[in-house]
Parts: structure tokens; C-alpha cells; sequence
């Protein structure tokens, strides 16, 4: 079995061997293949002896993709473990304005994808790395934004911390999905612009609650900031609490009539905007269309079951 494990702060001990640039470019991210292989990769290599992680970085970004252009950011240390091995790596994000012709014969394709490949050289690897930098550029858009800090039992600490730096053990911050239901058993989803984290991929409303907020407050508010639409507080309740490992994701459901004429779009936000059904979500998740929500499939049959109960109670 192999194991990756991300690390905010240096462990000891720490020898980084690698360093692997999740590399977009156009909104889509570059990925290579091998002369000898048939499977895709995200640019990376071995660090060289003398060299630093960053300017290896800079060595292998330009060496596997023709990368003319860039900028390149720091997003966290790694361990992978498999075996009874480690290995340590650097990962980075690089944002690439122009791209040259390949330096070399080593890389025989340099593709752009919406979403990962199926056919990886490293499938229990790479996802990994990747969701790791999508999250990272989720916290670095608004990365002043502040939160309040809970512990884990979801008292209020009296703490604020700031969006875009790591979060310490054990606090938890508090966040909420918005899931928006129409008479038709629809769901409103958005799809993500091309600047953000999981670019092009469909989701619901939702996201971090702001210093002061409470749950319902965060729910409304990422509603009118993300969709541009008033959301009745009578219309909606809140169904469900997971407790992940940083955070508290309250999960809301609105049952509201929207005409998607009224949907405002926010730039560098959201894209396009659609109703979707339970099973429609379900095929987009599966095709990787759809951002990785966990437990999204336990979280559609109990929203789509309460419909269903609720009409069935309204019959009696």
C-alpha cells in the first residue's frame, strides 16, 4: 500500500529527493509522458546533488514542458511511503504565461488536460499531489479573509486566523455547502472559473464562513457573493455536520424557485450554472467532472430521500 502524507512545517528528519510542479497553463494543467512510457505524469525529477528544491523546480518545469514563462510557488512538503520506504519531495504550483519548444528528447508529449488522465505512472501518487495544490489555490484566493477558530468540540476559541496560512493542529474553522433544490428535484450547480482551485469542474454554493459569521449567515452570504441570489432563510435548514480534520462543514439545504436568468455569474469565481439532477451529479462526480466531495454519494440519497419523504408526508 502506499501512502502520501503532506507536511506544513519541515519534520525531522526531511531529505527531499523530488520535486513535482502541478504546472497550469491556460487554465488547464500540463501533464507529460515519457518517450518510454504510455502513461501520464505531472512535471517533476530528482533533485540534483548542490542543487535547491526551487531550483529544481525551475530545472524540470522548463526541461519537461518547454516553459518559457512562469511563476512558481512553494505549496508543501511530502512523504511518500511505500514498502517499508519514504521518500521525501517538494511540491509546487507554477502558473505558465508562454511556452517554448521541449529542450529534449525525454519528454515525448506535453498535453493540457481539464482534469487528470485516467492512465497515470503513478495513480496512487499523483491524484494525491494534485488535489493537494487545488487546495492550496483555494486558500490563496481572498488570503486575508479571516476565520474564526473552534476546537474540537466546536467551541469558539476567541481566536481569528487568516486564510492563506496553514492552520494549526488541532483548531478547526467552520464551513458550509449550499445545496439549492428546485420543485423538480433539481440542484443549482456552478461550475468553476479557470483561475481557482479544481478549474472547470461543477460544485455547489458553499465555502468558508468569515470571522463573525454563523452558519446560516455563511450560507446566505456565499449564496448572494457567488450566484448573485437572495436565498429566504425560511427556505432552507441545515441537514447535516461532517468534522474533518481542520474544519466543521455544515451542509444546507434551500428549496427555492430561481430562474437561472437571475443567476449572476462573479467573475474569477463561476463560469456557467445549471440544474442538475441527483443522477446527474452522480455521473459528473464519477466522470471527475464534479469537485471531490467526500461522502457525496451518502450526501445526495439522504438530501433526494428527505424529498421524497417530505412529498410522501404532504400526500398523507
Amino acid at each position: 500500500m502506499t501512502q502520501v502524507e503532506f507536511f506544513d512545517q519541515e519534520p525531522p528528519p526531511f531529505a527531499p529527493l523530488f520535486s513535482v510542479i502541478a504546472a497550469r497553463y491556460r487554465g488547464e494543467w500540463l501533464l507529460v509522458r515519457q518517450a518510454a512510457r504510455g502513461t501520464w505524469e505531472i512535471p517533476g525529477g530528482h533533485i540534483e546533488p548542490g542543487e535547491t528544491p526551487l531550483a529544481a523546480a525551475e530545472r524540470e518545469l522548463y526541461e519537461e514542458t518547454g516553459a518559457a514563462e512562469f511563476t512558481l510557488d512553494f505549496v508543501s512538503r511530502y512523504r511518500v511511503m511505500h514498502a517499508g520506504e519514504s521518500k521525501d519531495g517538494c511540491l509546487f504550483f507554477a502558473e505558465i504565461q508562454s511556452l517554448g519548444a521541449l529542450p529534449g528528447c525525454e519528454i515525448a508529449e506535453c498535453c493540457s488536460f481539464a482534469v487528470l488522465p485516467e492512465k497515470l505512472t503513478y495513480p496512487q501518487i499523483q491524484p494525491q499531489l494534485h488535489h493537494r495544490v487545488q487546495a492550496w489555490l483555494n486558500l490563496q484566493s481572498n488570503a486575508d479573509e479571516r476565520w474564526d477558530v473552534y476546537d474540537s468540540a466546536r467551541r469558539p476559541t476567541g481566536r481569528t486566523h487568516r486564510r492563506g496560512d496553514p492552520l494549526p493542529a488541532g483548531d478547526y474553522h467552520l464551513t458550509v455547502q449550499v445545496w439549492l433544490q428546485n420543485g423538480a428535484g433539481d440542484f443549482l450547480i456552478t461550475k468553476r472559473s479557470a483561475n481557482k482551485g479544481f478549474p472547470h469542474l461543477w460544485e455547489c454554493t458553499g465555502g468558508s464562513a468569515l470571522a463573525g459569521d454563523d452558519s446560516q449567515q455563511a450560507a446566505l452570504r456565499e449564496a448572494k457573493e457567488e450566484i448573485g441570489i437572495t436565498l429566504l432563510p425560511e427556505n432552507g435548514r441545515r441537514c447535516l455536520t461532517h468534522k474533518f480534520a481542520d474544519s466543521f462543514c455544515d451542509i444546507w439545504l434551500f428549496r427555492q424557485e430561481i430562474d437561472l436568468a437571475e443567476v449572476v455569474l462573479q467573475p474569477d469565481e463561476t463560469c456557467d450554472v445549471q440544474w442538475a439532477s441527483p443522477a446527474e451529479i452522480r455521473a459528473l462526480w464519477q466522470a471527475g467532472l464534479f469537485v471531490p466531495l467526500r461522502n457525496i454519494e451518502q450526501l445526495l440519497a439522504q438530501l433526494d430521500g428527505q424529498r421524497e419523504r417530505e412529498m410522501r408526508g404532504s400526500q398523507c
